[in-house]
């Protein structure tokens, strides 16, 4: 009887063992802050684009403040407009659960992607946060109506004065 009794506490604590070690690896071999998009893990580069390894991705119909850019908030002082736009960009994807679909590439190589989650488009969220302006497609904004919005409320890049990113890159080469 004894011998049945700690042949059972043995696997009862052989199981606790496995599990708590599994829970040990995992939060040791994952790190809180990694970000995955499509089961993969990436790193957000900007306001509108994140890389898997080498593999570069753009967020379909938007344009974001480039990391460096500043704008003007209400008072006319400047604020790090690109750093808060790729700060709102890794937030979202932490957040989880977004699949990107390849639309096309661009002139540079980088895949052109939607990112949905569930029901939400990831660059129309950031067009209505104020992350990022709506790209113009056949004479129409993409992200029209997230835009107004966005404006309208005064969000991120709204609230004060800032030039258009495609702009800013002109003024600002690389």
């Amino acid at each position: 009887m004894t011998s049945k009794f700690s042949r059972n506490i043995k696997k009862i604590l052989l199981l606790l063992l496995v599990v708590g070690g599994s829970w040990a690896f995992s939060r040791w071999a994952i790190d809180p802050e990694t970000i995955m998009v499509n089961g993969k893990t990436v790193k957000v580069i900007d306001g509108d684009s994140f890389k898997d390894g080498a593999v570069e991705f753009r967020i379909y119909g938007i344009d974001a403040p480039e990391y460096r850019q500043t704008c003007q908030d209400a008072a006319g002082a400047n604020w790090p407009c690109g750093k808060s736009a790729r700060q709102g960009l890794e937030t979202l994807l932490r957040g989880g659960g977004f699949n990107c679909e390849v639309r096309a590439r661009d002139q540079y190589g980088r895949h052109i992607v939607s990112c949905m989650s569930g029901n939400d488009d990831l660059g129309a969220t950031l067009v209505e946060q104020g992350h990022a302006i709506s790209s113009a497609n056949f004479d129409s904004l993409i992200y029209g109506a997230e835009e107004a919005a966005a404006e309208k409320a005064k969000r991120g890049i709204w609230q004060g004065r800032f030039e258009k990113p495609a702009n800013w890159r002109s003024a600002h080469p690389r």
